[in-house]
């Protein structure tokens, strides 16, 4: 299931319609099949610490985020279709995007 993004490539995906019951050492195995891996993290809630259905997973290149965009985007992991597209890059706390929108869920 190719889909295109509208999102400028970045070394970093955002990984959506994770089932809750996935963990990192999962997802990390089945992300690491286009690539290595430089950091890879699953979003929890703050307050209960459930997670969100959603993380997110920065390669060494924008090559390898590419190959993770095209391969797996749409894969079904768990029994859901996961959907990948390339996040916003940030370097800094509270940084907001060209919206307004706080940038502070992941720092690179």
């Amino acid at each position: 299931m190719a889909m295109t993004s509208t999102r400028p490539v970045t070394s970093t995906i955002w990984v959506g319609n994770l089932s809750f019951d996935s963990t990192e050492a999962e997802l990390q195995q089945l992300l690491a099949t286009v690539g290595p891996i430089k950091n890879l993290r699953l979003i929890t809630d703050r307050e209960t610490g459930r997670p969100k259905g959603f993380g997110f997973c920065e390669y060494y290149d924008k090559a390898t985020a590419e190959s993770a965009h095209r391969n797996l985007n749409g894969t079904d992991f768990h029994g859901r279709s996961i959907r990948i597209d390339f996040a916003e890059e940030f370097t800094k706390p509270g940084q907001r995007n060209d919206r307004g929108k706080l940038l502070d869920l992941f720092v690179l």
